[in-house]
């Protein structure tokens, strides 16, 4: 794995709030971002009750992008408030898979995933099966993703977060558990030093199909997480494999030397291709991003491409961003999921510039960002400033 400091960062965060990006008159800086989402944010840490229909769906589209940025949020600022939150949300998610639902209500039947005939030490949902249960690969890599990143988090505080570490260790492999279940439905392929994950055989129309790119990404970078916290080797095996498999897809852009992809690339050896909107897009982005933390696969150059793919292929300027990898149009459906791809400003600061002209231009309605997306955002920024000094430091 890279050489990236795993301290808090502080006292950094002090200094580097001041650093000068040149902005547009309307947008934020940085300090005031996070004025204006921090507070909000925090209240909005609750895990609703979503016993009867499952919590797969909830916990990855909205609870999962919390916990990112509570791990963010703590490495940025040291405060432990952020801590004590991650810590009850996971004690409360350990509580809420399928199989501890099935028990607590005596009603196996009703949370029996119905692709794969058996109860799941997941999360699932109805949605997206027209109401027919069942456990999405993707729903368990976003949720084990933030909780076993903050499993190294704790353990690499020393003494500041030993409390949490003894508490949260039960859990890993309970983590572990979640994203094995999937492990059936792996394949090698299609080229030697690749992998991919495959929908389960079933009734479903989606029956052996290859998963989206996004949709198999999710679990590796829960994957790359796991390897980190329990050094199972087969953990980064098959994650280098999605890495792999990831790169095959990535179309070269030579006019502005970026990277676009497709949503979905099928059969497994189909030729690269674009236009995933920039949210589903999102979670492939930080996966090549995270591969790269890991020695794997990415190397710089593919870093340098990614933050363009941000800076000259999203980007339409004057706060506008499009929102789909590979085209040229303004789309706010999409557009308010940018906050995710702003780690890329550790490889390029116009990234800071461009999203913060983003949210001067987009300070209410469609593509507004909310008080999670705004702190991720802030988050991510100022996680960035402190790694690209540290990054030119050891140049």
């Amino acid at each position: 794995m890279r050489t990236i400091s795993r301290i808090v960062m502080a006292l950094a965060a002090v200094s580097l709030l001041t650093s000068s990006v040149a902005q547009e008159a309307n947008a934020p800086t940085l300090e005031q971002l996070g004025e204006m989402h921090l507070s909000d944010f925090v209240g909005s840490l609750t895990l609703g009750d979503a016993d009867r229909v499952g919590y797969g769906s909830a916990l990855s589209w909205g609870m999962s992008y919390r916990m990112v940025t509570l791990n963010l949020l703590y490495e940025a600022t040291g405060d432990t408030q952020y801590l004590d939150k991650q810590l009850e949300l996971i004690q409360k998610i350990f509580t809420k898979r399928d199989c501890d639902l099935a028990t607590k209500y005596t009603d196996p039947g009703k949370y029996q995933d119905f692709q794969r005939a058996r109860l799941m030490k997941a999360w699932g949902t109805g949605s997206y099966s027209k109401g027919q249960y069942t456990c999405w690969a993707v729903h368990t890599g976003m949720t084990v993703y933030p909780m076993a990143e903050f499993v190294r988090i704790v353990r690499a505080g020393g003494d500041a977060t030993a409390t949490y570490a003894q508490q949260v260790e039960q859990y890993v492999p309970l983590m572990e558990e979640a994203v094995k279940e999937y492990d059936a439905e792996w394949r090698d392929g299609p080229e030697a030093g690749q992998g991919y994950y495959l929908f389960p055989e079933s009734d479903s129309q989606l029956s052996g199909q290859i998963l989206p790119l996004n949709q198999m990404n999710a679990p590796g970078r829960a994957l790359f997480a796991l390897y980190d916290i329990t050094g199972k080797p087969e953990y980064k095996e098959k994650a280098e494999k999605l890495a792999a498999f990831m790169k095959s897809k990535l179309t070269h852009i030579e006019d502005g030397d970026h990277y676009a992809w497709a949503y979905w690339a099928k059969p497994p050896d189909a030729p690269p291709s674009s236009g995933e909107d920039v949210s589903h897009a999102a979670i492939n982005a930080h996966f090549m991003y995270v591969a790269w933390e890991h020695g794997a696969v990415f190397d710089d150059t593919d870093m340098q491409r990614l933050g363009r793919t941000f800076t000259v292929g999203l980007y339409l300027g004057d706060g506008q961003f499009s929102g789909n990898v590979g085209r040229r149009r303004s789309n706010d459906k999409y557009t308010g999921q940018l906050a995710r791809w702003t780690f890329l400003a550790r490889f390029d600061p116009a990234v800071e510039q461009q999203i913060l002209e983003y949210v001067g231009a987009h300070l209410e309605g469609d593509g507004a960002l909310s008080p999670t997306t705004g702190s991720m955002t802030y988050g991510f920024l100022l996680r960035a400033r402190h790694l690209r000094q540290q990054d030119q430091a050891e140049q």
